[in-house]
C-alpha cells in the first residue's frame, strides 16, 4: 500500500512539473560547457567559472512574445561572442519566427539574425533552428558584462518554446545542446572555443527532491 501510495504521489508530481514547464513565463539557457577540442592548441575556454554566457526567455505569462536576453559573463576576460545557435520547437518552426533588436547598444554594427529548420551548424554539434551572427573584428564586439535584447514573435509562442535540443549530425556526436555559442579572443587573447547550454528542467529537481522525501517517509513508516 505504501509503495502504490508513492509512486501515485510521483505522477501527481511529473504532472504537476509537466504543467509547470508548459506554463513557465521565463527559461534560462545556462552556456557552461566548452565543446571545443582540448587537445587543438587553439582552442581555450573563456574566464571565469561559467555559465560564460546566459540566454533568458521571457513570455510574460502569454503566448505570441517572447523577449529574448542575451548577457555575457563579466568573468570572461578578453573573450568575445561572435556567435550564438538557438533552437525552438518544430511545432513552431524557424522560418515563422520574427526577431526584432530591442537593444543592440553595447555592439556596432547589429547582429545579423537569421532562422530556418535545422539550417545551421555548430562546429562539433548538430543543426539548430537560429543564428545570431555578431559584428566581426574591427565593430564593437559583445563581450564581458554586455546585454543583448530581443522581441521574438510568432504563433503561439511561449519561453518554453525554446527549450529543445539540436538536430545530432551524422558526423559530429558532441552534442545535442540546448544552445551553442562561440567565443574568440580567448586564453591568450588568439585562441577560441564553442560552448553549449545543457540545463537540468525544472521538473528533475522536483522530481529528485520529491523522491527523497518520499523514500525517508517510506522508511520511517517501514521502520
Amino acid at each position: 500500500m505504501i509503495m502504490i501510495r508513492i509512486w501515485s504521489a510521483l505522477l501527481g508530481m511529473l504532472l504537476f512539473a509537466g504543467l509547470g514547464q508548459a506554463n513557465a513565463a521565463t527559461l534560462q539557457l545556462n552556456f557552461d560547457v566548452s565543446f571545443g577540442d582540448p587537445l587543438d592548441p587553439d582552442t581555450a575556454a573563456p574566464g571565469g567559472s561559467g555559465p560564460w554566457l546566459t540566454a533568458l526567455f521571457d513570455d510574460g505569462g502569454s503566448a505570441g512574445s517572447v523577449t529574448l536576453t542575451l548577457t555575457v559573463d563579466s568573468g570572461v576576460g578578453i573573450a568575445e561572442v561572435t556567435r550564438v545557435y538557438l533552437n525552438v520547437d518544430d511545432l513552431i518552426g524557424g522560418a515563422n519566427l520574427t526577431i526584432t533588436a530591442v537593444d543592440e547598444s553595447s555592439i556596432s554594427p547589429g547582429a545579423i539574425i537569421s532562422t530556418g529548420t535545422d539550417a545551421f551548424k555548430a562546429d562539433a554539434d548538430g543543426w539548430y533552428d537560429i543564428l545570431f551572427d555578431l559584428p566581426p573584428p574591427g565593430g564593437n564586439t559583445f563581450d564581458a558584462g554586455e546585454t543583448l535584447i530581443y522581441d521574438i514573435t510568432a504563433t503561439g509562442l511561449v519561453a518554453s518554446s525554446f527549450n529543445f535540443l539540436s538536430t545530432p549530425d551524422m558526423v559530429d556526436t558532441k552534442g545535442p545542446y540546448y544552445g551553442a555559442a562561440q567565443f574568440q579572443s580567448t586564453g591568450n587573447g588568439l585562441q577560441s572555443d564553442w560552448v553549449a547550454a545543457v540545463p537540468v528542467p525544472a521538473a528533475v529537481w522536483l522530481f529528485g527532491s520529491g523522491l527523497l522525501g518520499l523514500i525517508g517517509i517510506a522508511r520511517r513508516k517501514s521502520a
